[in-house]
């Protein structure tokens, strides 16, 4: 990802004006700097630190997204012209059959919008816990595909949590996060 160029979303211009995501001052600065054009490279050149892990954070609340290169029009050369009559298909040929479309992936299938939703707010409520340190807090959290992966994500959290708020204060805290199984 160290050459891909990020944009920021209807959603991330909006946090700029309003400040409700509860940013890190240096994840707002990433955000704020994100501008469709510059790569990862060069904003890492004007010495960000964890560029990374900021980055991760914007994407999961859906604040920034990949800039997708436009390809050049190619221009199509027109079909060649057939000059011998088309042969006719014997008897004894297999019929062609289309092929089937590669199925999806079961963890992705069930990652769903609503495991996003989730992640942001817990990404949104963690920062006020962890601050600039919440990607490296949340990382199995950003990584979690499935509602299995997410709520073992959440109970590594919790712990760390747990530190600060006790471990029932922790528990209960986190429960509105967790998504059902």
């Amino acid at each position: 990802m160290s050459s891909g160029v990020f944009q920021k979303t209807e959603s991330g211009k909006a946090e700029i004006a309003r400040r409700q995501a509860g940013l890190s001052p240096a994840t707002r600065t990433v955000l704020i700097m994100v501008n469709g054009s510059d790569s990862v490279n060069a904003l890492t050149a004007r010495g960000l630190p964890q560029l990374q892990g900021h980055l991760d954070v914007l994407l999961a609340l859906g604040l920034i997204e990949p800039v997708v290169a436009r390809a050049a029009p190619v221009a199509t050369p027109s079909p060649p012209v057939v000059t011998q009559p088309p042969v006719e298909p014997t008897a004894t040929a297999a019929p062609l059959t289309a092929r089937a479309p590669a199925s999806v992936p079961a963890q992705a299938a069930t990652a769903g919008p609503g495991l996003d939703t989730l992640r942001r707010q817990a990404m949104a409520y963690l920062g006020n816990h962890f601050g600039p340190d919440t990607p490296l807090v949340a990382q199995a959290l950003l990584a979690a595909r499935t509602a299995t992966e997410f709520n073992a994500a959440l109970d590594g959290i919790e712990s760390k949590l747990a530190i600060y708020l006790g471990r029932k204060q922790a528990a209960r805290e986190l429960q509105a996060l967790r998504p059902a199984t």
